[in-house]
């Protein structure tokens, strides 16, 4: 138990000095952003979307801590098991840290609204327990799936991982919409169907 707690309070310390990189560099970016449309008046343009970098960085969470602090871990001395829950701790406070900074920021600066996972989903859920219920949803299925990506790679190998992303991009991007085409009133269906289970109004 106390190599797990080492390994937990190294994960966590590796893994919020990372989050307070991302956060420095993030709000320059967010304020340099805002400050040439300023400076551009009404000929600027403005952007969107700036919760899709907090993404990124949780894709990258997930897919590099496979590679090194599970495997740190195991050289440690720890079991799989704690291993795994060790990264899930981890992988859960960056999911709810971007939550919160998400629902403060919709809550005291109004320029974020068109920055928010929201402006995504709809504005139907916004600030509130509602709404950071739906972040923090989207925040942990993208860490994890990031994650279970680059598992599944190192247990199955290179190539078959390779066939089934061909497979799967096929799938998506060639025979679905293709069925969308020809069969009338297939895409309505699919969109009634996955649209509200997604949380999508």
């Amino acid at each position: 138990m106390r190599k797990f707690k080492a390994i937990v309070r190294y994960q966590m310390v590796d893994i919020l000095f990372s989050m307070s990189v991302f956060f420095i560099v993030f709000a320059a970016c967010f304020g340099l952003g805002w400050a040439i449309i300023a400076f551009a008046g009404e000929g600027g343009t403005p952007f969107k979307g700036m919760y899709l970098w907090m993404c990124v960085f949780l894709g990258l969470c997930g897919g590099i801590s496979y590679s090194i602090d599970f495997k740190f871990a195991l050289q440690c001395g720890v079991t799989r098991a704690q291993a795994y829950l060790s990264t899930a701790l981890s992988f859960g406070v960056v999911a709810l840290v971007f939550a919160l900074v998400d629902q403060l920021l919709l809550a005291v600066l109004p320029l974020w609204g068109e920055q928010s996972i929201v402006a995504l989903y709809g504005e139907g859920y916004g600030p509130g327990l509602l709404g950071f219920a739906w972040t923090l949803a989207f925040n942990l299925a993208i860490v994890f799936l990031s994650y279970a990506l680059v598992v599944l790679h190192g247990r199955v190998g290179k190539a078959p991982f390779l066939l089934g992303l061909l497979a799967f991009g096929l799938l998506a991007f060639v025979l679905v919409p293709t069925v969308f085409q020809v069969v009338p009133g297939a895409a309505d269906a699919a969109g009634a169907a996955l649209l509200p289970a997604l949380g999508f109004t």
